[in-house]
């Protein structure tokens, strides 16, 4: 899967080819294509490992914390911070969904913020606010910043994660 990352990072979608692959993994095209079946298995292993391994890598950072505005920070900065240090997964999962018509079921983080976003309206961390329009913002600036981080690699990420934190901690304090 490293070999297909690589590629489609620094070559595009459409030069990495089974072939290709299978040359930069030093394997041959046979044994790739016995382990994934077709270049659609390949892909949606790629972004299926993306969307896994950043999920592991925020819960932990977001079940460490208690309070509901801990965890919606925790979310934030887990979720920025996954994307800095993996931009070429993250660039080579946006060249395949942007090139291939096949449908890749990736997950939906707008439930999670909406649990999360009521739970601190509940508790009353979170000021009164359209949890929907809330949780579609922070998935806006999370979405943004995949693209974002990729094309501006010497972006003070610190500084992006900082504000991205102070904008949606003012947006739910009342």
């Amino acid at each position: 899967m490293a070999a297909t990352i690589a590629m489609i990072d620094r070559e595009g979608y459409a030069a990495a080819t089974t072939e290709r692959i299978a040359k930069q993994a030093e394997t041959s095209k046979g044994t790739l294509l016995y382990h994934f079946k077709s270049r659609e298995a390949i892909d949606e292993a790629v972004v299926r490992a993306l969307y896994d391994n950043g999920a592991a890598y925020m819960t932990t950072r977001i079940t460490a914390v208690a309070s509901s505005r801990d965890r919606l920070r925790a979310y934030l900065s887990s979720n920025l911070r996954f994307i800095a240090e993996n931009t070429a997964h993250v660039n080579a999962v946006h060249r395949i969904l942007d090139n291939t018509g096949a449908h890749i079921d990736i997950p939906d983080g707008v439930p999670g913020l909406r649990q999360l976003l009521t739970s601190g309206q509940l508790n009353g961390e979170f000021d009164s606010f359209d949890v929907e329009v809330m949780a579609l913002s922070i998935r806006a600036v999370v979405d943004a910043a995949s693209r974002h981080f990729a094309a501006n690699p010497n972006l003070d990420v610190d500084h992006y994660i900082d504000q991205a934190s102070r904008i949606f901690d003012k947006a739910t304090t009342s």
